[in-house]
């Protein structure tokens, strides 16, 4: 996998980052479109969750983090010079904006809806990745 080393350059060819980069977007576009579908389902979902005994919260929380943590990595790659807190930034804002654009999306769903504690877990989840990936990175240079 290609890797950007701040100090050593890029340990890929500019064909490889480019198909990287094509690889992680068309998995935050596919993990996108799957959150879609399971939004559009309507109370089926819902049961299930109900039914599995975790609260909905740490099903958005799982979900929007993974969100994050792909589009982060997406983020990454494209822009590979740029500051890690820039891109987990501009990783987080995809996230965030398309937890919005589906909760919105959920409000015309028959059997569901806009809830402000769906929210709050997206952005929890949005918030863990973040942090997470930072710790990691700062673990990873304090190593060297």
């Amino acid at each position: 996998m290609c890797v950007w080393h701040r100090h050593q350059g890029s340990n890929c060819t500019n064909e490889n980052h480019r198909i990287v980069g094509i690889v992680l977007w068309t998995a935050v576009a596919v993990y996108m479109i799957g959150i879609w579908i399971l939004s559009s389902i309507g109370p089926s979902v819902t049961d299930f969750i109900e039914g599995t005994g975790v609260p909905d919260f740490f099903w958005h929380l799982g979900l929007y983090g993974g969100l994050a943590f792909l589009a982060i990595a997406a983020v990454g790659n494209t822009w590979p010079r740029q500051a890690t807190w820039l891109s987990a930034g501009e990783g987080a804002a995809v996230a965030l904006s398309y937890s919005l654009l589906d909760e919105v999306h959920q409000g015309f769903v028959p059997g569901r809806g806009t809830e402000a504690q769906d929210i709050a877990g997206n952005l929890a989840g949005v918030i863990m990745a973040v942090a997470f990936l930072i710790l990691w990175q700062r673990l990873n240079t304090w190593h060297r």
